[in-house]
């Protein structure tokens, strides 16, 4: 019975982590082309060897890195995989000299299979635009960063 148990259980594990597997590298990108060395890149991976997630940040001030748990990569994974490109490509702003923000969504370390996503000029006033879920990426991300959306602006 404690076998049946355990197999039973390590099938469950598998077939939830096997799903969020299908993601192993988000890169996000932010620069305001108007403020100099404003560019973050942040970037979201796997660790096949320890089985671990991580994410690293790369500011013109840092550069640091982070261990993710397996919830919280989880969770971020669950909502990249919710962004809609007819719903990023639906609402569309005219700006000048705005800011840039780019997530790149790859399945494998080969770029042919990677979506990259990109907002001009993205606002907190975003959370109410077709781009929710977009938005809701990016603030995750910068939460694993351990920076704010008020540092993109």
């Amino acid at each position: 019975m404690k076998l049946f148990l355990t197999l039973l259980l390590n099938f469950f594990v598998y077939n939830t982590y096997s799903q969020t597997n299908d993601i192993i590298f988000i890169s996000f990108h932010h620069q305001n082309s108007i403020v100099v060395n404003s560019e973050i890149d942040i970037y979201f991976y796997q660790d096949f060897r320890e089985q671990k997630f991580y994410i690293n940040v790369k500011t013109a001030k840092f550069e640091k890195q982070y261990f993710v748990s397996n919830e919280k990569a989880a969770n971020l994974i669950n909502i990249v995989s919710k962004i809609s490109a007819i719903d990023i490509i639906q609402d569309v702003r005219n700006c000048l000299d705005g800011s840039d923000t780019e997530i790149t969504v790859s399945k494998s370390f080969l770029s042919q299979n990677t979506v990259t996503y990109s907002v001009n000029c993205l606002s907190s006033e975003d959370e109410k635009t077709p781009w929710k879920d977009y938005f809701k990426a990016v603030n995750l991300i910068l939460d694993l960063a351990q920076l704010k959306f008020s540092d993109l602006e």
